[in-house]
């Protein structure tokens, strides 16, 4: 404990700010004005700074500077530690009206497109001035949730997803609750002569299809049933969305599979016909998790209180 307070007693801590500004605009000059700064100081403080993190930080590319390796993994990481300095700071409210929090959410694709749509209107009329970063959820981890750099994931509360995350669903350290029901169904293009119609078991293993497919390695709930099952398909095509199912199917005699929710949402927009698979598949419930020790933020209780209407309102 002594050597951590030894170190901070040897930093400016007025280098933070300096930094953060820094590391977004990668220009001293646009820098110095957001802060109110001449140029020479910020010129002053980036040579400090690329004294204590012994590294360039910013390095001069052409007519750019650019940000070294180090200074990309470094800007999560401080704009965080802005964040929660800034909150030490502000009373235990939360007031979205005036928030200027900055969120990041890992989730899958079809998520994203069905949350914003209704985030969207939320954000503006109340909370103009948060932001909403989402991500994908490969490469996500336990420890990203427990520093604060990443607030949510949302994923199928499946083992495969738990486990590509790093996270046990009996881990003490996070807290968890089912997102959203959902399950999978069959598309088509809604002109085609099987439209509206059951489709039989051979007719729908006959047909190419457009499966959904991780960028992690692991097997889709798809995939998983085909082969227990002993089931075997043509797939014509494997995409890392789920969103581009929806157009792939228009206009051919390929069937995708999907979340039901995307199928209600895009069948607004597309020409494409919902109907149940000739087999049984599992649920694909999604799951919310955060990490307990920020469970009771302010900011994100109202988070997940968005999320949960968002969620409803998706559904419904």
């Amino acid at each position: 404990m002594e050597n951590h307070v030894s170190t901070l007693r040897s930093v400016n801590m007025n280098l933070l700010p300096v930094l953060v500004e820094l590391l977004r605009s990668t220009n001293v000059t646009r820098a110095a004005g957001r802060l109110n700064l001449t140029q020479s100081t910020v010129s002053g403080s980036l040579r400090q700074l690329r004294d204590i993190f012994d590294d360039e930080l910013l390095v001069q590319r052409g007519r750019e500077m650019v940000l070294t390796e180090k200074a990309r993994r470094l800007l999560p990481e401080v704009e965080r530690i802005m964040e929660l300095a800034s909150r030490l700071l502000q009373s235990e409210q939360f007031e979205p009206k005036t928030a200027t929090t900055g969120f990041r959410i890992a989730t899958a694709d079809y998520v994203s497109a069905l949350v914003t749509s209704r985030l969207g209107p939320v954000l503006q009329s109340h909370a103009p001035s948060v932001t909403l970063t989402l991500t994908p959820t490969p490469g996500t981890s336990a420890k990203e949730l427990q520093l604060g750099s990443l607030d949510l994931i949302i994923c199928p509360d499946l083992p495969s997803n738990w486990q590509a995350c790093g996270i046990r669903r009996s881990d003490l350290e996070f807290q968890h609750e089912i997102f959203m029901k959902d399950d999978l169904v069959a598309i088509q293009w809604r002109l085609h002569p099987c439209g509206g119609k059951a489709v039989s078991l051979s007719e729908y293993l006959e047909r190419p299809h457009a499966m959904y497919c991780r960028t992690d390695g692991h097997d889709t709930i798809e995939g998983e049933t085909l082969t227990r099952l002993g089931l075997r398909q043509r797939t014509q095509f494997q995409v890392p969305y789920f969103t581009l199912l929806p157009q792939l199917v228009v206009g051919t005699d390929i069937i995708g599979l999907v979340p039901r929710s995307l199928a209600l949402h895009y069948e607004k927009i597309f020409e494409i016909d919902i109907f149940t698979p000739p087999f049984e598949l599992p649920t694909m419930d999604l799951v919310m998790i955060w990490a307990r020790s920020r469970e009771a933020f302010p900011e994100m209780t109202w988070l997940r209180k968005m999320l949960r209407q968002a969620s409803s309102d998706t559904t419904s």
